[in-house]
C-alpha cells in the first residue's frame, strides 16, 4: 500500500479607497470641485495617489494573515501524520483498515485545506509567486486520494521493480541559531525523487525550529540519484528521510523503516 501525503480575498479596485477604507466617488468628487481651482484639483489628485498607495500595504497584511493561517494548518497536518492507527489499537483487521482508511482521508483533507490556502495568497500576486506555486503544486500532489498505481505517476516503494538509489545525500547545515538553542531533534521530509532525476515536492512532515526544517530541505534538493524503475523505464517515487541533529552536529540523512 502507498499513502500518499503524496473566505473569498477581495481586491478593491485601484482608486477607490480613501485612508479611512470606505468607498469614493471619483465622478462626484469632479463634480464639485469643477470650476473651483487648481487648490481643489490638487486635492483630489493627492486623494487618488494616497489610495492606490495603500493598496500595497493591504495586500500585505492579507498576505500575512494568509500565511499565519497556512502555518496553523501545517501543525495540523504535522499533527495528524503524527497519530495513525495501529494494529496494535485495532487487532481486528477490518477495523484496523477502516481506522486507517478515515485516517488517511483526514490527512488528504488537511492537505487539502493548506492548498486552498496558498490558492488565496496566489489571488493577491505575491512577489514570489512561483514559491507559492511550487508549495501549491506538493499539497495538491498529497491531497491527492489513495488510487492504484495505474491512476498515478508517482509511486510507493512497493510498486516499483528497482527503488531509486541515493548517490549522493548531502548532510543539512547545523544552523548556529539552532546551535546557540542547543536544539536536537530530527526533521522527517517527504519528498519525491522524479524520473528525471529532480527532486520534487518536499514537505516537511516533521519540522524543528532555528531553522532547522529548512536546512533539511534545502540539503534534500541537493540529492543526486538514480530513478527507480517500473515497467522497465525510470519512475518517480515517493520517499521519506531522516535529517538528525544531535550535539551540535547534522548527521547524513537516511530512510527510516516507517514512513512516520
Amino acid at each position: 500500500m502507498s499513502l500518499r501525503i503524496g473566505k473569498e480575498i477581495q481586491e478593491v479596485p485601484r482608486g477607490n479607497l480613501n485612508s479611512d477604507g470606505m468607498n469614493i466617488s471619483l465622478t462626484g468628487w469632479r463634480r464639485r470641485v469643477r470650476g473651483k481651482g487648481p487648490i481643489s484639483l490638487l486635492v483630489v489628485v493627492l486623494l487618488i495617489v494616497a489610495a492606490g498607495a495603500e493598496i500595497p500595504a493591504v495586500q500585505q497584511t492579507s498576505i500575512n494573515q494568509l500565511e499565519a493561517k497556512l502555518n496553523s494548518e501545517y501543525r495540523t497536518i504535522e499533527k495528524t501524520i503524527a497519530g495513525p492507527p495501529s494494529r496494535a489499537q485495532y487487532p481486528v483487521a477490518a477495523d484496523y483498515h477502516r481506522k486507517l482508511r478515515e485516517w488517511q482521508d483526514d490527512l488528504a483533507q488537511a492537505f487539502g485545506a493548506a492548498a486552498n490556502t496558498i490558492k488565496e495568497i496566489l489571488k493577491l500576486n505575491p512577489q514570489n509567486a512561483d514559491y507559492w506555486r511550487e508549495r501549491l503544486e506538493t499539497l495538491e500532489l498529497y491531497a491527492q486520494p489513495i488510487s492504484t498505481p495505474e491512476e498515478r505517476k508517482v509511486f510507493g516503494s512497493g510498486e516499483v521493480q528497482q527503488l531509486v538509489r541515493l548517490i549522493n545525500a548531502p548532510a543539512a547545515e547545523y544552523t548556529d541559531e539552532a546551535r546557540a538553542a542547543k536544539t536536537r531533534g530530527d526533521v522527517r521530509l517527504r519528498l519525491v525523487l522524479a524520473d528525471d532525476g529532480t527532486v520534487k515536492n518536499v514537505f516537511a512532515i516533521k519540522s524543528l525550529p532555528h531553522g532547522l526544517t529548512e536546512s533539511a530541505m534545502k540539503a534534500a534538493r541537493q540529492i543526486k540519484f538514480e530513478p527507480a524503475i517500473r515497467n522497465a523505464k525510470p519512475a518517480s517515487q515517493f520517499i521519506t528521510l531522516v535529517y538528525e541533529f544531535k550535539d551540535g552536529q547534522a548527521r547524513p540523512p537516511y530512510i527510516p523503516k516507517t514512513i512516520f
